[in-house]
């Protein structure tokens, strides 16, 4: 049996080098070159003996040209051995800033598709022995795969499903967080191509990464069918495919499932402590699941009125299910961002967010996501060291959660510690290579810290990035503002100019939109608009006094006495404790 499978594996390894077709063009040559030699050897006087030199000479070169098969291979770029092959993929993909793109993951989608031009016309079981055996070649690899997620299709009868498709995407692309060694896009990124018109080719080129993990949602009842495919981005073939038909409450093990399937297809490992403590932590009611995914949904938007509504949707969760960790720690980061931005009065928010956090450390004192909500708490309540603990426990916890990282990053930002900082956006950023907000933050940190050459050559990378962003969606006020406030940092302000009042054209009173405006005109100069802009935030009821001192951005403003009384009054109102709306001066 096992010189079966060994001979099977050689047979395999010849197709997949394509030394067959090697061979077979190499005897049509030399049956070519026989032929002409039948006809011009004799007109020209040549001894019949040179005739059967030759055909020797044919027969002995089969050997080297075997061996030369096996060896190179012929690519776009020329012949070259196949490792170099390899190598030069892996190149190809560090240069185009690649989400950490294996090399040989790359170099193996030619060898599959060269599998599916030998297999045609073979049997299946051929077929599948060629392409497991290129497949064999990506798990030699140490270098790591990169993924992206596309939301679910609703397949349900109804079509109202939309938010569990989304969700369930969501939750596979946190459980592939847990996967040393594979990146995932992220779900801004990704997410953008839910209508399914783009070809998933062109999505691994736009997003960077190797593989498209897709798939639809049939939702009938108490049954639930969900389809899962993984494509390779780069030769738009399948690596793997599964549909499962579950009833609705074994959906928690499906998302765990598929994350196990697709880590075996991209050939990377398991981290068997994450994955296991999801699956620990998993809630007991699919509706307190539900509430829970949406309120989650509404925090990643990035806006006062979505901020506003997720903690009431928390709660329901925490109703149906009370030993749901996952949502008491929600509750506690949603209230935490109404009070770090001050849409609502600490005494109202915060000891409600206390206890959400302490009782989902309580009932989960193992969880990434825990910890990084009580560090909210402590940070807001002035426990500054102990807010950077508890940051700290979810990186040793979960090392690939990009919320430990981006808001710890801020915390220290916040309260002077611009060094760490600095480290925290880089690693946020490695996590998340395809959202530029994220440097656009870090730029000002390295200017803080007087590493301007580091900060020029990132807010030139920072600028391309955004601009890719805003052309892929050009309604994301947050991509618009970010990229203005880049170009005016550069001493581009007229260039700036389009997208800062398109962010303001698309979100005229949020906080965020209307408190970056502020830096872009503040750095362009024109510091009578950027307070006006922050006038106008801190009416809606925003503001914190710790950011406005620490802001470089801002910088520009500090000798002005308008602005000077508008710190005045946040500190006022801080530490009153109270959430009138600052009047705005005139």
């Amino acid at each position: 049996m096992n010189d079966s499978r060994k001979r099977g594996g050689w047979f395999a390894e010849l197709r997949r080098r394509r030394v067959f077709r090697a061979l077979a063009a190499y005897l049509v040559g030399a049956w070519v070159l026989l032929q002409v030699a039948s006809v011009i050897f004799p007109p020209l006087g040549v001894p019949d003996g040179w005739q059967r030199v030759l055909i020797i000479a044919l027969a002995v070169g089969i050997v080297p040209a075997t061996i030369l098969a096996w060896a190179y291979d012929i690519t776009a770029q020329g012949i070259v051995r196949t490792q170099a092959a390899q190598a030069n993929d892996a190149a190809r993909a560090t240069r185009s800033a690649s989400v950490a793109v294996s090399g040989s993951t790359v170099a193996a989608v030619p060898a599959a598709a060269a599998a599916v031009d030998d297999a045609a016309g073979t049997d299946a079981a051929e077929f599948c022995d060629a392409v497991t055996c290129a497949a064999e070649n990506v798990a030699n690899s140490p270098a790591a795969a990169s993924v992206a997620v596309l939301p679910f299709a609703d397949l349900s009868p109804g079509k109202d499903q939309d938010w569990f498709c989304d969700g369930l995407a969501e939750e596979i692309i946190d459980s592939l967080c847990c996967v040393r060694g594979l990146r995932v896009a992220s779900r801004t990124a990704s997410f953008r191509f839910r209508d399914g018109s783009v070809d998933p080719r062109e999505i691994g080129s736009e997003l960077r990464v190797g593989a498209i993990l897709e798939g639809s949602v049939r939702k009938a009842g108490e049954r639930l069918r969900i389809t899962a495919q993984l494509i390779d981005a780069v030769s738009g073939f399948h690596l793997w495919s599964e549909t499962f038909d579950r009833r609705v409450e074994d959906v928690f093990a499906i998302q765990t499932e598929i994350a196990r399937k697709v880590s075996a297809a991209m050939r990377v490992s398991l981290t068997g402590d994450d994955l296991v403590r999801r699956e620990r932590y998993a809630p007991r009611n699919l509706r307190a699941h539900e509430f829970y995914l949406r309120g989650r949904q509404l925090i990643g938007r990035v806006g006062v009125q979505e901020w506003k509504q997720s903690p009431a949707l928390f709660r329901r969760a925490i109703e149906l299910d009370p030993e749901y960790a996952q949502a008491h720690a929600g509750l506690a980061d949603a209230l935490a961002q109404l009070m770090l931005w001050q849409f609502v009065r600490p005494e109202d928010a915060l000891p409600e967010a206390t206890r959400a956090a302490y009782r989902a450390l309580e009932l989960a004192p193992d969880l990434a996501e825990v910890h990084v909500a009580v560090g909210h708490v402590r940070s807001l309540t002035g426990d500054n060291e102990g807010a950077s603990r508890s940051f700290e426990r979810a990186l040793q916890l979960n090392p690939e959660l990009f919320d430990a990282h981006y808001y710890f990053a801020r915390h220290c930002l916040a309260h002077g510690n611009p060094q760490r900082s600095a480290e925290l956006f880089s690693s946020a950023f490695a996590l998340r290579p395809d959202d530029y907000t994220i440097p656009a933050l870090a730029v000002s940190v390295l200017d803080r810290l007087g590493r301007r050459e580091e900060a020029a050559a990132m807010t030139h990378d920072t600028i391309a990035g955004l601009r890719h962003m805003v052309e892929l969606d050009p309604d994301n006020a947050r991509a618009n503002y970010f990229l203005a406030g880049m170009l005016a940092r550069v001493g581009q302000r007229e260039a700036g100019l389009p997208y800062v009042e398109a962010a303001l054209r698309l979100r005229p009173d949020d906080y965020s939109t209307l408190y970056n405006a502020a830096c872009y005109f503040a750095l362009a100069g024109d510091c009578e608009r950027a307070i006006h802009l922050l006038e106008r935030a801190c009416v809606l009821g925003g503001g914190s006094r710790d950011w406005f001192e620490h802001d470089s951005d801002l910088d520009p403003l500090r000798s002005n006495p308008r602005f000077q009384q508008l710190l005045d009054r946040l500190a006022q109102r801080e530490s009153a404790g109270h959430h009138e709306p600052v009047e705005r001066a005139t």
